[in-house]
């Protein structure tokens, strides 16, 4: 993230990337194409009759069901948090991306491959301002399963994440980190999704995971990790892969939070969003006093 030039960023050039999607199963490619400033960041379902447009925003998500799924119309996209969280780690602001199914490629199960296309694409400083996030006071939310997050004001963008879970190969995994490009790409892009072995057959019947695999995922068993021939990547990859999701999801808000510290316990899909919308909400309030305030001094 660019603090000392905050200029809005696109990329230089079109890159695509071919795979499978995770719960859907389809061949997919997915094509990432300059934006102009204040565009912001959207998906486009380029196999679709007019190539539909869906927003990458708060207000377009449709379920949270092991992923974070956009919609406009009829026209969907399953799965989209790996991929923002792959833009808002670099600091990418504005950004078109073509699906040619509703579900974009899995490839690794990490944001890395994302992260590496856009690299090679090229970022590039558009003439406008960065729109930050700018929180007024503290935020919190709390969930019945007990899920709970924080939000305060910060000098720096900062992420405290407590994976919690009641299975014998999953004790309790914290990390803290200030997110910047550099923190993104060495500690969190690289982190892989996981599932336990007793939902794998669950998922399936549900019509997820159609396309998961050892290449792509981590699977828990009762007393061994499951995954391809290189193993786990982090000793604790499983809480950064669940900070990769949440910096994916809060990218729906539509603005950098570039002085925000969050405290995230419990973390999920779904409670994130609702989070976001908090964040969301009293970012817009403070804008308002303060557009309101300009007008009363004209």
């Amino acid at each position: 993230m660019n603090q000392q030039n905050p200029l809005q960023t696109t990329i230089k050039q079109e890159i695509s990337l071919e795979g499978v999607g995770l719960h859907t199963g389809n061949k997919s490619t997915l094509t990432f194409r300059p934006a102009l400033a204040n565009t912001g960041i959207r998906f486009f379902r380029s196999d679709l009759p007019g190539i539909p447009m869906i927003p990458a925003r708060l207000g377009f998500v449709v379920t949270t069901v092991r992923g974070t799924n956009l919609g406009l119309g009829d026209a969907k996209v399953h799965t989209v948090e790996h991929v923002l969280s792959a833009c808002t780690g670099l600091g990418i602001d504005n950004l078109d991306v073509l699906v040619s199914a509703n579900e974009p490629p899995i490839m690794d199960g990490s944001s890395l491959p994302f992260v590496e296309a856009l690299l090679r694409a090229g970022l590039v400083d558009l003439d406008a301002p960065k729109r930050w996030l700018h929180l007024p006071h503290e935020v919190t939310y709390e969930a019945k399963d007990g899920a709970k997050y924080r939000a305060v004001p910060s000098d720096k963008f900062e992420i405290v994440a407590t994976l919690i879970h009641d299975h014998p190969m999953m004790p309790k995994m914290s990390l803290s980190m200030t997110v910047d490009r550099e923190s993104y790409l060495g500690e969190v892009a690289r982190a892989r999704t996981f599932c336990f072995e007793h939902e794998v057959a669950y998922l399936k019947s549900q019509g997820l995971a159609q396309g998961g695999s050892l290449e792509n995922a981590i699977v828990i068993g009762k007393d061994q990790f499951h995954t391809n021939s290189e193993g786990l990547r982090y000793a604790d990859e499983f809480v950064r892969h669940k900070m990769l999701d949440l910096i994916g999801d809060m990218t729906l808000i539509g603005r950098p939070l570039f002085k925000v510290r969050i405290e995230a316990e419990r973390l999920g899909h779904a409670h994130n969003i609702e989070f976001a919308k908090l964040l969301d909400e009293a970012a817009k309030k403070l804008r308002k006093s303060k557009t309101a305030r300009v007008l009363e001094v004209q």
